[in-house]
């Protein structure tokens, strides 16, 4: 299997277990802070035992300028995206987010040099049409701060991907350790840790010590295969897919614009690897 489909079907997975993300977050009653606290140091104690599972011989916390970039813009996203789903629409949020390929592309041409092809481009906007008819009818009155926390996450995300994607000889999946560490830190001063109760429990171990480590440690090694702007886009996925989990818990019934956008999504970015690969674009391992 070439390096391409494998960082195609690694990234895609993750996005798609980062899609019951939105979900849980919804089921946890809690405040901001509380629940970015588990989820920083839930994530630390996971892919720590996931690198002792491995038997990995990688120092478990990098201090080189990459590792350390690569945390700092970790702990943003992760700090940003739970604060503005409190503070702005979940519809506000998700659009925001989606539109990091942009990002990605953009820092990816400046600081590595790599101009996305035509037919990645022509994807990015396909998909970006697909996830702007999703929420066509959800679009509501914005918070301002919110959807600027929206857009740090954003940044922050593609900023990440093309950072590890410039070390792509390097697994940087013990970077999370550091960046969870680093957002436990910060909400341990600002949450109330212990708050949680009934349900909400199970739902935070489910978010923290699987859904996210897992997800995070799956779209970690994806730009180590594909460019970064084609790992940005396959986040689009996470958009179009969560929420379907919604729906199907919370009897939130997509509407058939929602249906119909996501539909585009899939379809884009799956006729976008198939022509990658019939066109011989494809890196072999």
């Amino acid at each position: 299997m070439s390096e391409y489909i494998k960082g195609i079907l690694l990234t895609a997975t993750g996005v798609l277990v980062l899609s019951f993300d939105g979900l849980l977050i919804l089921l946890i009653s809690a405040d901001s802070f509380t629940l970015l606290f588990w989820r920083g140091l839930l994530l630390s104690v996971s892919v720590v035992v996931l690198l002792m599972l491995q038997k990995s011989t990688q120092p478990f916390m990098p201090m080189d300028a990459a590792s350390l970039r690569s945390s700092f813009f970790m702990t943003v996203s992760t700090i940003a995206f739970v604060m503005s789903i409190n503070l702005s629409s979940v519809a506000n949020v998700l659009v925001i987010i989606s539109s990091q390929p942009l990002f990605a592309a953009i820092l990816g041409w400046l600081f590595l040099r790599e101009m996305p092809k035509p037919v990645t481009w022509a994807a990015i906007v396909l998909s970006m049409l697909g996830i702007g008819w999703v929420l066509l009818g959800s679009w509501s009155e914005p918070n301002f701060l919110g959807d600027m926390l929206a857009l740090l996450c954003c940044v922050s995300l593609a900023a990440k991907f093309v950072n590890d994607r410039a070390v792509s000889h390097r697994d940087m999946t013990p970077t999370l350790i550091l960046a969870g560490l680093a957002v436990a830190l910060v909400s341990l001063f600002m949450g109330n840790p212990m708050a949680l109760s009934g349900d909400s429990w199970w739902y935070m171990v489910l978010l923290c010590l699987f859904v996210s480590p897992i997800a995070f440690c799956l779209i970690t090694i994806g730009p180590m295969r594909i460019p970064a702007a084609e790992v940005g886009m396959l986040m689009l996925l996470e958009t179009a897919v969560g929420p379907v989990w919604v729906w199907l818990v919370l009897n939130d019934i997509p509407s058939a614009t929602a249906v119909q956008g996501g539909s585009l999504v899939v379809g884009t970015l799956l006729l976008h690897s198939l022509y990658q690969w019939r066109s011989g674009q494809i890196r072999t391992s």
